[in-house]
């Protein structure tokens, strides 16, 4: 029998739980330590679970770390996740009142992953970005000046250079502002793509700058 592989929200309850621990136990951790210097035996303390409830569910600890990024990326398009329609036809949209609430929600494990020692977090999340964006490209009449991949670079810099900026300055604006700001800057008369950022989900009542 293969090891189960979390998927959170789609799990039992106490597995949500277990992983939760770790994850806070990995942030607690890493004020103190890196993360080539932290043991399973360490993590599972924190986390205060059994080593063998570890193992139930991850190989080592670089499958924790890789599945637990997985995760969070997962967590952080479904809980964004709308539906789109600038053709007439149903596509995928990014909803950024829900995305930076999620944000704001899961501050601790993100800062962590945005740390340059876990290297593989930016280039996994930065693919995704690119995958939703060239498929809602197909959608709109993108132009090609300038280039298509210019234009997807340009926006998800942007938006994840924003992110981490807001975490790294200890989230000072509320995530409804910070998603209007954001979609004012990203304007749909630069490029259509912008258009996937959706302000659908938004509160109008929490638009407002400090958190």
């Amino acid at each position: 029998m293969g090891r189960e592989v979390i998927i959170i929200g789609q799990q039992d309850p106490r597995v949500v739980r277990t992983n939760d621990r770790l994850r806070q136990a990995l942030s607690q951790l890493l004020q103190q330590k890196t993360f080539r210097q932290i043991s399973v035996q360490q993590l599972t303390k924190t986390a205060e679970i059994t080593r063998g409830t570890f193992y139930l569910h991850y190989k080592d600890k670089a499958d924790f770390l890789a599945q637990t990024e997985q995760q969070v990326i997962t967590e952080w398009f479904d809980a964004a996740k709308t539906t789109l329609a600038p053709d007439g036809e149903l596509t995928r949209g990014f909803a950024l009142g829900p995305a930076l609430r999620y944000v704001d929600t899961n501050h601790q494990i993100l800062s962590v992953l945005f740390d340059p020692q876990f290297s593989q977090f930016r280039p996994r999340l930065r693919q995704r970005f690119s995958q939703e964006l060239q498929t809602y490209s197909r959608h709109v009449p993108v132009t090609s000046n300038p280039p298509l991949d210019v234009q997807i670079t340009f926006l998800t810099s942007g938006f994840l250079g924003l992110v981490e900026a807001w975490l790294a300055d200890n989230r000072r604006y509320r995530p409804d502002f910070l998603a209007q700001s954001f979609r004012q800057l990203a304007a749909s008369e630069v490029t259509l793509l912008a258009d996937w950022f959706s302000l659908v989900g938004l509160d109008s009542a929490l638009v407002t700058e400090k958190a």
